[in-house]
């Protein structure tokens, strides 16, 4: 064996399945919007529609990266 050969076993046991990444997923998009907090200056917000499609793309992205990654030959 060699470092690559170790870091890919030592890796496939630290990977989610990939059933449970889309249920982290799933239930992290399906969490509902906390109301907003009360401003004491009128600074301005980001809609929360973008909130919610950045949290989704970074999801996405968090659970991507516990996905096996192919070896270089």
């Amino acid at each position: 064996m060699n470092l690559d050969d170790d870091l890919a076993a030592w890796a496939a046991t630290v990977r989610l399945p990939a059933a449970d990444a889309d249920a982290i997923f799933a239930r992290i998009v399906a969490s509902p919007t906390a109301a907003p907090a009360p401003q004491l200056d009128p600074a301005p917000q980001l809609d929360p529609a973008w909130w919610r499609g950045f949290t989704a793309g970074f999801t996405t992205r968090m659970v991507a990266s516990t996905a096996p990654v192919r070896l270089a030959a």
